[in-house]
Protein backbone atom coordinates (compact mmCIF):
# COMPACT_ATOMS: atom_id res chain seq x y z
CA UNK A 1 0.00 0.00 0.00
CA UNK A 2 1.48 3.55 -0.99
CA UNK A 3 2.10 5.91 1.88
CA UNK A 4 0.53 9.01 1.45
CA UNK A 5 4.07 11.84 1.20
CA UNK A 6 3.18 15.09 1.46
CA UNK A 7 5.53 17.90 -0.44
CA UNK A 8 6.20 20.67 2.01
CA UNK A 9 8.42 22.29 0.28
CA UNK A 10 5.84 24.56 -1.02
CA UNK A 11 4.69 26.15 2.41
CA UNK A 12 6.06 28.20 4.69
CA UNK A 13 6.63 27.92 8.86
CA UNK A 14 8.02 25.18 11.52
CA UNK A 15 8.21 21.97 10.03
CA UNK A 16 4.56 20.68 12.19
CA UNK A 17 2.70 23.99 10.06
CA UNK A 18 3.60 23.02 7.20
CA UNK A 19 2.61 19.00 7.59
CA UNK A 20 -1.01 20.78 8.64
CA UNK A 21 -1.01 23.03 5.69
CA UNK A 22 -0.22 19.91 3.68
CA UNK A 23 -3.17 18.36 5.17
CA UNK A 24 -5.50 20.96 4.77
CA UNK A 25 -4.54 21.13 1.08
CA UNK A 26 -4.50 17.89 0.61
CA UNK A 27 -8.14 17.51 1.77
CA UNK A 28 -9.52 20.69 -0.51
CA UNK A 29 -8.22 19.06 -3.96
CA UNK A 30 -9.53 15.68 -2.84
CA UNK A 31 -6.15 14.00 -2.44
CA UNK A 32 -6.91 13.04 0.73
CA UNK A 33 -10.94 12.34 0.98
CA UNK A 34 -12.92 11.71 4.00
CA UNK A 35 -12.48 8.99 6.35
CA UNK A 36 -9.25 8.31 4.46
CA UNK A 37 -6.88 7.16 7.18
CA UNK A 38 -3.28 8.65 7.36
CA UNK A 39 -0.16 6.98 7.89
CA UNK A 40 1.02 6.14 11.26
CA UNK A 41 2.98 8.99 12.80
CA UNK A 42 6.36 6.82 12.82
CA UNK A 43 5.53 5.55 9.21
CA UNK A 44 5.48 9.19 8.22
CA UNK A 45 8.13 10.46 10.03
CA UNK A 46 10.39 8.07 8.11
CA UNK A 47 9.25 8.61 4.95
CA UNK A 48 9.49 12.71 5.45
CA UNK A 49 12.60 12.25 6.98
CA UNK A 50 11.79 14.00 10.30
CA UNK A 51 10.93 13.33 14.21
CA UNK A 52 8.26 11.52 15.50
CA UNK A 53 7.31 14.42 18.14
CA UNK A 54 7.03 16.29 14.59
CA UNK A 55 4.00 14.02 13.16
CA UNK A 56 2.45 13.89 16.43
CA UNK A 57 2.24 18.09 16.86
CA UNK A 58 0.82 18.09 13.57
CA UNK A 59 -1.42 15.42 13.83
CA UNK A 60 -2.51 16.74 16.93
CA UNK A 61 -3.29 20.67 15.62
CA UNK A 62 -5.06 19.63 12.88
CA UNK A 63 -7.65 17.47 14.78
CA UNK A 64 -7.90 20.85 16.90
CA UNK A 65 -8.79 22.47 14.00
CA UNK A 66 -11.27 19.78 12.77
CA UNK A 67 -9.45 18.64 9.95
CA UNK A 68 -8.67 15.09 10.83
CA UNK A 69 -10.29 12.80 13.92
CA UNK A 70 -8.10 10.12 16.40
CA UNK A 71 -9.26 7.32 18.44
CA UNK A 72 -6.72 5.00 20.45
CA UNK A 73 -5.82 1.66 18.44
CA UNK A 74 -7.90 2.99 15.46
CA UNK A 75 -4.90 5.88 14.05
CA UNK A 76 -5.96 8.91 12.56
CA UNK A 77 -8.26 9.94 9.71
CA UNK A 78 -9.67 12.41 7.72
CA UNK A 79 -12.91 14.26 8.75
CA UNK A 80 -15.69 13.01 6.91
CA UNK A 81 -18.98 15.33 6.65
CA UNK A 82 -20.95 13.46 9.17
CA UNK A 83 -18.20 13.81 11.97
CA UNK A 84 -18.93 17.67 11.79
CA UNK A 85 -19.74 18.66 15.28
CA UNK A 86 -22.48 20.87 14.26
CA UNK A 87 -24.04 17.77 12.76
CA UNK A 88 -24.06 16.16 15.52
CA UNK A 89 -25.91 19.07 17.82
CA UNK A 90 -29.55 17.59 18.10
CA UNK A 91 -32.00 17.00 20.97
CA UNK A 92 -31.28 13.76 22.72
CA UNK A 93 -34.08 12.08 24.33
CA UNK A 94 -33.08 10.31 27.65
CA UNK A 95 -34.13 6.38 27.20
CA UNK A 96 -34.27 3.62 29.87
CA UNK A 97 -30.41 2.86 31.83
CA UNK A 98 -29.47 6.16 28.92
CA UNK A 99 -28.82 9.59 30.99
CA UNK A 100 -28.26 12.50 28.76
CA UNK A 101 -26.03 15.36 30.05
CA UNK A 102 -25.95 16.30 26.63
CA UNK A 103 -27.49 19.75 26.22
CA UNK A 104 -28.87 23.06 28.13
CA UNK A 105 -32.35 22.43 28.20
CA UNK A 106 -34.64 23.70 30.59
CA UNK A 107 -35.48 21.94 33.82
CA UNK A 108 -38.18 19.71 33.81
CA UNK A 109 -40.92 21.61 35.64
CA UNK A 110 -45.24 22.21 35.21
CA UNK A 111 -45.54 24.62 32.73
CA UNK A 112 -48.63 23.28 31.45
CA UNK A 113 -49.87 24.69 34.78
CA UNK A 114 -49.12 27.53 33.83
CA UNK A 115 -49.68 27.84 30.58
CA UNK A 116 -53.22 25.81 30.26
CA UNK A 117 -55.23 28.97 31.88
CA UNK A 118 -52.96 31.64 29.44
CA UNK A 119 -54.28 29.63 26.08
CA UNK A 120 -57.93 29.80 27.57
CA UNK A 121 -58.02 33.34 27.66
CA UNK A 122 -55.84 33.70 24.41
CA UNK A 123 -58.74 32.15 23.18
CA UNK A 124 -61.70 34.15 24.33
CA UNK A 125 -60.05 37.23 23.41
CA UNK A 126 -59.67 38.18 20.15
CA UNK A 127 -58.35 35.13 18.46
CA UNK A 128 -58.62 35.87 14.74
CA UNK A 129 -56.10 38.88 15.52
CA UNK A 130 -53.92 36.62 16.60
CA UNK A 131 -53.96 34.13 13.54
CA UNK A 132 -53.13 36.63 11.29
CA UNK A 133 -50.23 38.76 9.96
CA UNK A 134 -48.62 41.94 12.21
CA UNK A 135 -45.52 43.67 12.24
CA UNK A 136 -42.29 42.22 12.10
CA UNK A 137 -41.69 43.65 15.34
CA UNK A 138 -44.75 43.17 17.26
CA UNK A 139 -47.08 45.46 18.89
CA UNK A 140 -45.44 48.51 20.71
CA UNK A 141 -47.62 47.85 23.75
CA UNK A 142 -46.09 44.15 23.46
CA UNK A 143 -42.53 45.72 23.35
CA UNK A 144 -43.16 48.08 26.02
CA UNK A 145 -44.25 45.33 28.57
CA UNK A 146 -41.06 43.71 27.98
CA UNK A 147 -38.71 46.92 28.67
CA UNK A 148 -41.05 47.23 31.45
CA UNK A 149 -39.76 43.57 32.75
CA UNK A 150 -36.22 44.16 31.52
CA UNK A 151 -36.23 47.15 33.76
CA UNK A 152 -36.89 45.50 36.40
CA UNK A 153 -34.45 42.72 35.80
CA UNK A 154 -31.37 45.18 35.64
CA UNK A 155 -31.73 45.69 31.77
CA UNK A 156 -31.49 49.26 30.41
CA UNK A 157 -33.81 49.34 27.12
CA UNK A 158 -36.85 51.09 25.21
CA UNK A 159 -39.24 50.11 23.14
CA UNK A 160 -37.94 51.37 19.70
CA UNK A 161 -35.20 49.09 20.37
CA UNK A 162 -36.79 45.96 20.69
CA UNK A 163 -38.13 43.35 18.63
CA UNK A 164 -39.01 39.71 19.31
CA UNK A 165 -37.44 36.25 17.83
CA UNK A 166 -37.58 32.96 17.33
CA UNK A 167 -34.74 32.54 20.41
CA UNK A 168 -31.73 33.89 20.73
CA UNK A 169 -30.49 31.49 18.27
CA UNK A 170 -32.67 33.35 15.68
CA UNK A 171 -31.59 36.35 16.79
CA UNK A 172 -27.68 35.77 16.32
CA UNK A 173 -28.71 34.49 12.72
CA UNK A 174 -30.92 38.49 12.59
CA UNK A 175 -27.67 39.86 14.05
CA UNK A 176 -25.17 38.69 11.52
CA UNK A 177 -27.68 39.77 8.65
CA UNK A 178 -28.14 43.09 10.44
CA UNK A 179 -25.11 44.24 10.68
CA UNK A 180 -23.56 43.11 6.81
CA UNK A 181 -21.36 40.73 8.67
CA UNK A 182 -21.69 37.72 5.94
CA UNK A 183 -18.43 36.67 5.42
CA UNK A 184 -16.51 38.82 7.68
CA UNK A 185 -14.31 37.88 10.36
CA UNK A 186 -16.24 37.29 14.24
CA UNK A 187 -14.17 37.48 16.89
CA UNK A 188 -16.02 35.36 20.06
CA UNK A 189 -14.45 33.75 23.56
CA UNK A 190 -12.31 30.62 21.83
CA UNK A 191 -14.66 28.30 23.51
CA UNK A 192 -18.30 29.49 22.24
CA UNK A 193 -21.54 28.52 21.69
CA UNK A 194 -21.88 26.04 18.95
CA UNK A 195 -25.15 27.52 17.57
CA UNK A 196 -23.30 30.80 16.74
CA UNK A 197 -20.62 29.13 15.17
CA UNK A 198 -23.23 27.09 12.74
CA UNK A 199 -24.60 30.12 12.11
CA UNK A 200 -21.05 31.45 11.30
CA UNK A 201 -20.66 28.69 8.94
CA UNK A 202 -23.69 29.17 7.21
CA UNK A 203 -22.60 32.93 6.78
CA UNK A 204 -19.13 32.46 5.33
CA UNK A 205 -17.65 34.09 8.34
CA UNK A 206 -14.10 33.32 9.67
CA UNK A 207 -14.38 33.23 13.48
CA UNK A 208 -11.50 33.65 15.38
CA UNK A 209 -11.47 32.21 19.00
CA UNK A 210 -9.47 34.42 21.69
CA UNK A 211 -8.12 33.31 25.17
CA UNK A 212 -9.88 33.17 28.49
CA UNK A 213 -9.41 32.74 31.56
CA UNK A 214 -11.70 32.04 34.76
CA UNK A 215 -13.62 35.25 34.14
CA UNK A 216 -14.14 34.68 30.25
CA UNK A 217 -12.48 36.25 27.33
CA UNK A 218 -9.28 38.21 27.90
CA UNK A 219 -9.01 41.96 27.27
CA UNK A 220 -5.28 41.60 26.38
CA UNK A 221 -6.75 39.04 23.93
CA UNK A 222 -9.24 41.36 22.48
CA UNK A 223 -6.93 44.30 22.11
CA UNK A 224 -4.15 42.47 20.04
CA UNK A 225 -6.96 40.87 17.64
CA UNK A 226 -8.50 44.19 17.06
CA UNK A 227 -5.17 45.67 16.19
CA UNK A 228 -3.76 42.63 14.15
CA UNK A 229 -7.27 41.94 11.96
CA UNK A 230 -9.89 43.38 10.10
CA UNK A 231 -12.99 42.32 12.65
CA UNK A 232 -16.46 44.26 13.50
CA UNK A 233 -18.44 42.11 15.52
CA UNK A 234 -17.11 40.41 18.88
CA UNK A 235 -19.63 37.55 20.21
CA UNK A 236 -19.55 36.99 23.67
CA UNK A 237 -21.88 35.55 26.16
CA UNK A 238 -20.79 37.08 29.73
CA UNK A 239 -22.78 35.58 31.97
CA UNK A 240 -22.61 31.59 33.01
CA UNK A 241 -20.49 31.17 29.82
CA UNK A 242 -21.07 28.58 27.18
CA UNK A 243 -19.48 25.72 28.15
CA UNK A 244 -16.90 26.79 30.71
CA UNK A 245 -19.34 28.54 33.13
CA UNK A 246 -17.54 32.28 33.64
CA UNK A 247 -18.93 35.14 34.61
CA UNK A 248 -17.20 38.41 34.13
CA UNK A 249 -16.97 40.31 36.53
CA UNK A 250 -18.11 44.41 35.98
CA UNK A 251 -14.59 45.71 35.57
CA UNK A 252 -13.83 43.21 32.95
CA UNK A 253 -16.67 44.15 31.36
CA UNK A 254 -15.62 47.76 31.13
CA UNK A 255 -12.40 47.08 30.23
CA UNK A 256 -14.48 45.17 27.00
CA UNK A 257 -16.20 47.78 25.99
CA UNK A 258 -13.51 49.94 26.64
CA UNK A 259 -11.72 48.10 23.62
CA UNK A 260 -14.85 47.82 21.78
CA UNK A 261 -15.21 51.74 21.60
CA UNK A 262 -11.34 52.15 20.69
CA UNK A 263 -11.91 50.06 17.76
CA UNK A 264 -14.97 50.91 16.89
CA UNK A 265 -15.93 46.98 17.83
CA UNK A 266 -19.78 46.01 17.80
CA UNK A 267 -20.90 43.21 20.06
CA UNK A 268 -23.40 40.89 20.43
CA UNK A 269 -24.11 40.41 23.85
CA UNK A 270 -25.78 36.56 24.18
CA UNK A 271 -27.54 36.90 27.71
CA UNK A 272 -29.48 33.88 27.80
CA UNK A 273 -28.51 32.51 31.13
CA UNK A 274 -28.24 36.67 32.46
CA UNK A 275 -31.78 35.95 34.62
CA UNK A 276 -29.96 32.55 36.28
CA UNK A 277 -27.84 33.51 38.92
CA UNK A 278 -29.73 35.08 41.84
CA UNK A 279 -27.08 38.47 41.94
CA UNK A 280 -26.61 38.63 38.22
CA UNK A 281 -24.12 41.20 37.01
CA UNK A 282 -25.15 44.37 35.01
CA UNK A 283 -25.13 43.47 30.79
CA UNK A 284 -22.81 45.04 28.62
CA UNK A 285 -25.53 46.52 26.79
CA UNK A 286 -26.03 48.79 30.13
CA UNK A 287 -22.76 50.33 29.74
CA UNK A 288 -22.55 50.91 26.06
CA UNK A 289 -26.35 50.80 24.12
CA UNK A 290 -24.36 52.39 21.07
CA UNK A 291 -22.83 49.04 20.25
CA UNK A 292 -24.08 46.24 21.90
CA UNK A 293 -26.70 43.89 20.51
CA UNK A 294 -28.63 42.46 23.40
CA UNK A 295 -30.15 38.65 23.00
CA UNK A 296 -32.67 37.74 25.22
CA UNK A 297 -35.17 34.52 25.60
CA UNK A 298 -37.39 32.57 27.13
CA UNK A 299 -36.26 29.71 26.15
CA UNK A 300 -34.11 28.69 29.16
CA UNK A 301 -35.56 30.72 31.72
CA UNK A 302 -39.62 30.26 31.03
CA UNK A 303 -40.40 27.76 28.14
CA UNK A 304 -38.03 26.11 25.73
CA UNK A 305 -41.07 25.64 23.41
CA UNK A 306 -42.48 28.65 23.18
CA UNK A 307 -39.51 30.00 20.83
CA UNK A 308 -39.92 34.05 21.93
CA UNK A 309 -36.23 35.92 22.11
CA UNK A 310 -35.92 39.68 22.02
CA UNK A 311 -33.11 41.92 20.62
CA UNK A 312 -32.14 45.02 21.77
CA UNK A 313 -30.55 46.82 18.40
CA UNK A 314 -29.08 50.14 18.75
CA UNK A 315 -30.82 52.49 17.08
CA UNK A 316 -28.77 52.78 13.86
CA UNK A 317 -29.53 49.25 13.63
CA UNK A 318 -33.03 48.81 14.21
CA UNK A 319 -34.27 49.35 10.42
CA UNK A 320 -31.88 46.75 9.46
CA UNK A 321 -33.04 44.13 11.90
CA UNK A 322 -36.55 45.17 10.98
CA UNK A 323 -35.56 44.15 7.11
CA UNK A 324 -33.35 41.05 8.10
CA UNK A 325 -36.67 39.48 10.48
CA UNK A 326 -38.48 39.83 7.36
CA UNK A 327 -36.21 38.59 5.01
CA UNK A 328 -35.82 35.18 7.70
CA UNK A 329 -39.58 34.91 8.92
CA UNK A 330 -41.62 37.78 8.42
CA UNK A 331 -42.43 38.18 12.03
CA UNK A 332 -42.60 35.94 15.22
CA UNK A 333 -46.11 34.67 15.45
CA UNK A 334 -48.52 37.12 17.26
CA UNK A 335 -50.38 34.18 18.97
CA UNK A 336 -46.98 33.24 20.54
CA UNK A 337 -46.02 36.81 21.42
CA UNK A 338 -49.55 37.00 23.14
CA UNK A 339 -48.69 33.93 25.45
CA UNK A 340 -45.37 35.02 26.46
CA UNK A 341 -46.56 38.94 27.63
CA UNK A 342 -48.99 37.17 29.57
CA UNK A 343 -46.16 35.26 30.73
CA UNK A 344 -44.65 38.48 31.92
CA UNK A 345 -47.82 40.89 33.04
CA UNK A 346 -49.18 37.61 35.10
CA UNK A 347 -45.39 37.87 37.29
CA UNK A 348 -44.94 33.82 36.08
CA UNK A 349 -41.33 34.26 34.37
CA UNK A 350 -39.28 34.83 37.77
CA UNK A 351 -40.81 32.03 39.80
CA UNK A 352 -40.07 29.82 37.36
CA UNK A 353 -36.53 31.19 37.31
CA UNK A 354 -36.34 30.44 41.07
CA UNK A 355 -37.64 26.76 40.99
CA UNK A 356 -35.02 26.16 38.37
CA UNK A 357 -31.88 27.89 40.48
CA UNK A 358 -33.33 25.51 43.49
CA UNK A 359 -33.34 22.37 41.52
CA UNK A 360 -29.74 23.49 39.85
CA UNK A 361 -28.46 23.82 43.34
CA UNK A 362 -28.71 20.29 44.75
CA UNK A 363 -27.47 19.43 41.08
CA UNK A 364 -24.75 21.29 42.15
CA UNK A 365 -24.05 19.93 45.12
CA UNK A 366 -23.92 16.53 43.67
CA UNK A 367 -21.57 17.61 41.46
CA UNK A 368 -19.51 19.46 44.08
CA UNK A 369 -19.40 15.52 45.79
CA UNK A 370 -19.00 13.57 43.61
CA UNK A 371 -16.92 15.30 40.58
CA UNK A 372 -15.09 17.87 42.62
CA UNK A 373 -13.01 19.03 39.29
CA UNK A 374 -15.54 20.47 38.05
CA UNK A 375 -16.61 23.91 37.53
CA UNK A 376 -20.02 25.14 38.00
CA UNK A 377 -21.39 28.40 39.04
CA UNK A 378 -24.80 28.74 41.16
CA UNK A 379 -27.96 29.38 38.69
CA UNK A 380 -25.78 27.19 35.78
CA UNK A 381 -27.54 24.63 33.32
CA UNK A 382 -24.09 23.18 32.90
CA UNK A 383 -20.48 22.65 34.66
CA UNK A 384 -17.33 22.33 32.80
CA UNK A 385 -14.80 19.04 33.51
CA UNK A 386 -11.32 19.86 32.99
CA UNK A 387 -10.03 16.14 31.87
CA UNK A 388 -6.86 14.55 33.68
CA UNK A 389 -3.88 13.24 31.61
CA UNK A 390 -3.73 11.44 29.11
CA UNK A 391 -7.61 12.08 28.23
CA UNK A 392 -9.07 13.80 25.16
CA UNK A 393 -12.35 15.44 24.69
CA UNK A 394 -13.59 13.33 21.96
CA UNK A 395 -11.74 10.32 23.78
CA UNK A 396 -13.92 10.59 27.06
CA UNK A 397 -17.27 11.70 25.38
CA UNK A 398 -17.14 8.35 23.64
CA UNK A 399 -15.97 6.37 26.79
CA UNK A 400 -18.72 8.21 28.80
CA UNK A 401 -21.71 7.55 25.73
CA UNK A 402 -20.56 3.51 26.36
CA UNK A 403 -21.46 4.10 29.88
CA UNK A 404 -24.49 5.12 29.36
CA UNK A 405 -24.20 8.79 29.84
CA UNK A 406 -24.39 11.41 27.10
CA UNK A 407 -22.19 14.61 27.54
CA UNK A 408 -21.00 17.38 24.98
CA UNK A 409 -17.00 17.23 23.98
CA UNK A 410 -15.07 20.61 24.30
CA UNK A 411 -14.09 20.32 20.44
CA UNK A 412 -18.35 21.19 19.77
CA UNK A 413 -16.90 24.53 21.44
CA UNK A 414 -13.89 25.20 19.92
CA UNK A 415 -14.07 28.28 17.98
CA UNK A 416 -12.14 28.58 14.46
CA UNK A 417 -8.36 27.31 15.08
CA UNK A 418 -8.54 27.52 18.99
CA UNK A 419 -7.19 24.83 20.78
CA UNK A 420 -9.66 23.22 22.87
CA UNK A 421 -8.58 22.43 26.66
CA UNK A 422 -9.44 18.83 26.82
CA UNK A 423 -12.68 18.63 28.62
CA UNK A 424 -16.07 17.89 28.74
CA UNK A 425 -19.47 20.09 29.19
CA UNK A 426 -22.08 18.56 31.43
CA UNK A 427 -25.14 19.92 31.19
CA UNK A 428 -27.21 19.15 34.78
CA UNK A 429 -30.42 20.55 33.65
CA UNK A 430 -31.38 18.23 31.31
CA UNK A 431 -32.35 14.92 33.30
CA UNK A 432 -35.71 14.39 34.71
CA UNK A 433 -34.79 13.84 38.22
CA UNK A 434 -31.68 14.79 40.66
CA UNK A 435 -31.05 10.75 41.00
CA UNK A 436 -30.32 10.53 37.59
CA UNK A 437 -27.86 13.41 37.24
CA UNK A 438 -26.38 11.59 40.78
CA UNK A 439 -26.33 8.33 38.43
CA UNK A 440 -24.87 10.05 35.49
CA UNK A 441 -22.32 11.67 37.71
CA UNK A 442 -21.29 8.69 39.62
CA UNK A 443 -20.60 6.95 36.13
CA UNK A 444 -18.43 9.74 35.11
CA UNK A 445 -16.77 9.56 38.19
CA UNK A 446 -16.11 6.10 38.05
CA UNK A 447 -14.54 6.18 35.03
CA UNK A 448 -12.25 8.92 35.53
CA UNK A 449 -10.60 6.88 38.61
CA UNK A 450 -10.53 4.02 36.02
CA UNK A 451 -7.74 2.91 33.95
CA UNK A 452 -6.89 5.64 31.88
CA UNK A 453 -6.33 5.60 28.25
CA UNK A 454 -3.17 5.24 26.18
CA UNK A 455 -1.76 8.40 24.76
CA UNK A 456 -2.93 8.33 21.26
CA UNK A 457 -0.16 10.82 19.95
CA UNK A 458 2.52 8.50 21.86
Amino acid sequence: MTIWTPDLTPFDGPLYLKLVKAIEQAIDDGALPPLTRLPTMRALADRLGVTVGTITRAYGEAERRGLLAAKVGHGTWVKGAGTDPANEWVIRKEEGHRIELWQNLPVQLDRAAIIRPMLTEVADGDLNALLGYDKEAGQPGQRQLFIDWLAEQGVAGSEDRLLFSHGAQHGIMLSLMATGCVGETILCEGLSYPGMLGNARQLKNQVVGLAMDEEGLIPDALEAACRTRRAKLLYLTPTLQNPTTATMSQGRREAVVAIARRHDLLIIEDDVNGLLPSTPVAPLVNLAPERVIYLGSLAKIACGGLRVGFVLAPPPLRNAFAQAMRLSSWMVSPLLIELACKLVSQHQIMPLVEQQRRILTRRGELLRHLLPGARWQEGSMHAWLPLPEPWRSQEFAEAANAQGVGVASGEHFAAGQFAAPQGVRLSLSQPATDARVAEGLERLAGLLRGSLPTNPLL
